[in-house]
Formats: C-alpha cells, sequence, structure tokens
C-alpha cells in the first residue's frame, strides 16, 4: 500500500512564506544549496561585484552560500521574505523541497515575533545606541544564556559607550533567534544533556551570573583562588581595575568561564567558606540545566 505525504502536497504555508527567515533557517539551508551560489545569487539580486567578493573571502560552498542569504537578507528595500527564496530556488531550477524540509517544523508566530522584534531595534537603533546602559543589560543577557562569554568580552573592549551598545545591538540582531530557541528534538531529550559540547558547570554559573556580580565581595574569594593555584597575582590586580565592586566582580566571572572544573570547584569552596554566601554556594552547585538551556546557549556560541 502506498502513502501520499501531503505535507510535501500541500507545500509551504503562506504564512511562512510571507516571513523573514531567522539565521537558523538560513543556516540550515545553506548546505542544500550546492554549487548554485552564482545562479542563487544572481537571482536574489546581488551584484557581481558581491558575488565575486563573497567567491574570494568564503572558503567552501556552504560559507558561500550562507553569506549570500545573509547579503540578500540585509537588503530591506523590499521584504526579504521564504517567498522570495522559494521563487530564486524554483528559478534556479533547484527546486524547493530543500526549504520546505528546512521550515516543516517553524512556528508562524515565532518567526513574526522575531520579524517584529528586529524591526523594532533596526527602527529606533540610532536612539538605542545613545540611550541605553550597556552593563547591565549585558549582566541579564548573559544571566538568561542569551549572549557568551566572549560575545561579552567583545562588547566590553569598546571604550566609548556609542560603540558599546552598538556592538550590543549587532549581536542582539544576528543572534535574534537565540531569544527564541526552537522546541528540543526529542532525540536530544533521550539521549541527554550530553548531546551539548559545553561544560555543565559553565552553564550553572551563567545563569546566576546576575546573583554573582551584585552579592559577594571579592577579595577573600580571589585570594583563596590565587592561593589554589586558579588565578594569578596578575589576574587579581586585573580583577582590582575594576571602577566598582560590580565591575570587579564582572572581570572575575569573566576569568572563571573561562576555567576548568577544578577552578568552578574552587569558587565553591572559596563561597562555602564564608558562611554569608553558603547559600549562593548551594544555589549554584543545585542550579537545574536543561536541553533548552543548552540549546540556547549553543545557538549564540555558534
Amino acid at each position: 500500500m502506498y502513502y501520499l505525504n501531503l505535507n510535501f502536497l500541500i507545500g509551504i504555508p503562506d504564512d511562512i512564506l510571507d516571513c523573514i527567515p531567522t539565521d537558523e533557517i538560513l543556516d540550515k539551508l545553506a548546505p542544500q544549496i550546492g554549487k548554485m551560489v552564482f545562479q542563487l545569487g544572481t537571482e536574489l539580486g546581488l551584484s557581481i561585484a558581491d558575488l565575486e567578493n563573497i567567491d574570494k573571502c568564503s572558503p567552501n560552498l556552504t560559507a558561500q552560500n550562507k553569506e549570500v542569504l545573509f547579503t540578500w537578507r540585509k537588503d530591506r528595500s523590499v521584504k526579504p521574505t521564504i517567498r522570495v527564496i522559494k521563487q530564486a530556488l524554483v528559478n534556479i531550477r533547484k527546486g524547493v523541497r530543500c526549504l520546505e524540509e528546512v521550515v516543516e517544523n517553524i512556528d508562524a508566530k515565532t518567526l513574526r515575533a522575531v520579524e517584529i522584534v528586529t524591526d523594532k531595534i533596526r527602527d529606533n537603533a540610532d536612539r538605542i545606541i545613545q540611550d541605553i546602559q550597556t552593563s547591565q543589560i549585558l549582566d541579564h543577557m548573559m544571566t538568561h544564556l542569551v549572549i557568551s562569554a566572549d560575545d561579552r568580552r567583545d562588547i566590553d573592549h569598546y571604550h566609548r559607550q556609542d560603540d558599546q551598545n552598538k556592538a550590543l545591538l549587532d549581536i542582539v540582531i544576528k543572534e535574534g533567534t537565540c531569544l527564541h530557541p526552537s522546541p528540543t528534538p526529542a532525540s536530544a531529550e533521550t539521549k541527554g544533556l550530553s548531546v551539548w559540547n559545553f561544560p555543565l558547570y559553565k552553564v550553572r554559573l551563567q545563569k546566576n551570573y546576575l546573583k554573582v556580580i551584585t552579592d559577594i565581595l571579592h577579595e577573600n574569594i580571589v585570594d583563596h583562588l590565587i592561593t589554589r593555584e586558579v588565578l594569578s597575582v596578575d589576574d587579581g590586580k586585573k580583577i582590582d581595575s575594576g571602577k566598582n565592586p560590580q565591575e570587579k566582580n564582572r572581570n572575575l566571572m569573566d576569568m572563571l568561564l573561562r576555567k576548568n572544573e577544578q577552578g568552578f570547584n574552587e569558587f565553591l569552596k572559596a563561597l562555602k567558606k564564608d558562611s554569608i554566601y553558603a547559600d549562593l554556594a548551594d544555589q549554584i552547585e543545585k542550579t537545574e540545566v536543561t536541553s533548552t538551556d543548552m540549546a540556547t546557549l549553543h545557538k549564540c556560541l555558534k
């Protein structure tokens, strides 16, 4: 007996076709396009100069296709929808099956929500760059795993507030899909958290980022970590270079998030030595790490 794949016959729903594709959709589609980079770029309206530059700078076909798709999406003179990609794939005779598979389990409401947030950020970019206080926003984003320690360091290396705000804005736009992680596949749930190549202790520490930087006095903790050779004397001086207690604690957390599990364990021991911080140590140690946490952080580390 033969069965028809009704989803294939129905095709991609209109409410999906009319949405702007997220980073995740473009990332998954790029490897499926293969050698038709130039044809796809031409259909999407990229210039010959753009395509030649992509050919020079991108190391392989997947990277080239990804760059074509992301370059096309940046141009908002015409709304860059999934429908446009679908038509381009038809025109280059690639077919739309690869696109149908990529968007098969995508929720239209999530796509629209990401689109609305991204558009609002773009529309208010100048005011955001001038007005926001970056440090406190980054503290919350770190705690909720929306950005990585590397993202934070990239932003913090700018000295001017406007430059920090612009870097933050760029990351929010680029990694907007991190705010709306896709449902974790059942296979990942059954295999356990080990499918994610990121240490659980670092996730536990980062989920308590805001609590650590606001609640602790760093001096005795840093002394303990230097004694146990987790940190160097120079590390201690760098931590102390912070302008206020929270900034010093941010410097400490930046270092801890780059240490191995021994460093994490010594940090917990340092907290437990002071009865004031014993509950915090217990909270960090017992912090639940879900597959959604790992998926969210994984997307931001890509």
